[in-house]
């Protein structure tokens, strides 16, 4: 029996823009609110609960994707969820009310959970699965941050309502290159012929890892503007620095992608651990302007650097995809639970416990992540074999 084509630069080209538009609505947050808040008229804290419906809803159908993928033909699938965002983002052009906007964005989030998940399952069949979640970050990051740097203008210029559609064309037209994705993983049919299965202490290692990573992300970023905020730095220097942030984190990506060949993986994740950890200490205490700003070029430099490895790990450790999928689900679970925790821990405006809280969960969770690479290779090496 011949073997599957392996993901080559038409599928990865596709599960990239397949992968952007799904996870558009969470890169661009910040940007995605204040869209909804013009087209609605919602105070703040309804704003904050639509874009929770719709991330909640994206991880639901990521999740729901973990099993989908292993028995739907992935085009379908990506068609299916492409014609779902667009619908959403259609009737949200048309909302006025809370009621309204939730649903139409649930509708969305269900659409956009399913495009990530086949995105993430083509990603992770690539021969070099690190390097292509490595692109995927850098395209992702540069348009999400083009994107939130044109919103206001556009805003002005044509409305809300016209933007959500302009995105809903973007989306329909998007199924063009559906075509070039594989119909299932390329490396599928190969390990059933090998009696190849999960690996277990890999995907332990690595979903447990990603959760406890996201967790310290999140429950440090969340916060950010208010770390700034509560040391009297000015509004727009700290959103500067947020802008800068987000574009740190497209080199971050890209040295993923550059070295992912050149260093181990484990080394790589060290070092953007290393980096992660200084962010933090400097967003504890009092804060100046400038210290914010380098915080905030390594948070993204050093998450981004990680993303792409963590997400090699779990591809590695089951070739069908269904590993990275679950990844995708528990990370956006990890992203909202850390902000709980942190938000747990606050007393007035000292963030301190929540660095300290984010510190320890960091350190945790890569440790976990090399503990098991580090059984990986034990368990592939002869018995009598020395570990290098």
């Amino acid at each position: 029996m011949a073997h599957p084509t392996p993901l080559g630069t038409p599928g990865l080209l596709a599960a990239v823009v397949l992968g952007t538009l799904g996870g558009l609505t969470i890169m661009i947050v910040p940007g995605f609110v204040g869209l909804v808040g013009s087209l609605t008229g919602l105070d703040d804290q309804s704003l904050g609960y639509v874009a929770s419906w719709d991330i909640n809803a994206m991880a639901v159908a990521i999740g729901a994707g973990t099993f989908l993928i292993s028995r739907f033909n992935w085009r379908h699938l990506a068609l299916l969820a492409l014609a779902i965002i667009g619908i959403g983002n259609l009737w949200t052009a048309t909302c006025g009310t809370y009621p309204a906007v939730v649903a139409a964005r649930v509708l969305a989030g269900c659409g956009e959970g399913l495009a990530i998940a086949v995105s993430f399952a083509a990603l992770g069949s690539a021969p070099n699965p690190d390097r292509a979640f490595g692109i995927y970050l850098v395209v992702g990051l540069a348009v999400s941050a083009g994107l939130l740097v044109a919103l206001p203008a556009l805003q002005v210029s044509i409305g809300p309502s016209a933007i959500f559609i302009g995105l809903a064309l973007i989306v329909v037209s998007a199924a063009a290159v559906v075509k070039w994705l594989p119909t299932h993983s390329s490396m599928s049919a190969a390990n059933a012929l090998d009696g190849v299965s999960v690996q277990k202490v890999l995907t332990v290692a690595g979903l447990a890892g990603v959760f406890l990573y996201f967790i310290a992300q999140g429950a440090m970023w969340s916060y950010f503007e208010r770390i700034g905020a509560s040391n009297g730095i000015d509004p727009d220097i700290i959103g500067q620095a947020m802008g800068v942030s987000s574009f740190s984190g497209t080199g971050g990506a890209l040295v993923a992608v550059l070295l992912t060949n050149r260093v181990s993986r484990a080394w790589l994740l060290a070092g953007s651990g290393a980096i992660s950890l200084l962010s933090f200490w400097l967003l504890m205490g009092t804060v100046s302007a400038a210290q914010l700003f380098v915080a905030g070029i390594l948070f993204n430099f050093g998450w981004n650097l990680a993303q792409p490895l963590l997400s090699g790990v779990c591809a590695e450790a089951d070739a069908r995809g269904r590993v990275v999928v679950a990844m995708g689900c528990i990370q956006t679970v990890g992203f909202g639970v850390g902000p709980a925790l942190a938000a747990a821990l606050l007393t007035g405006h000292n963030f301190v416990p929540a660095a300290w809280m984010s510190t320890a969960v960091l350190i945790c969770s890569l440790a976990i992540v090399l503990g098991g690479l580090r059984a990986r290779g034990l368990q592939a090496l002869p018995h009598n074999s020395a570990v290098p």
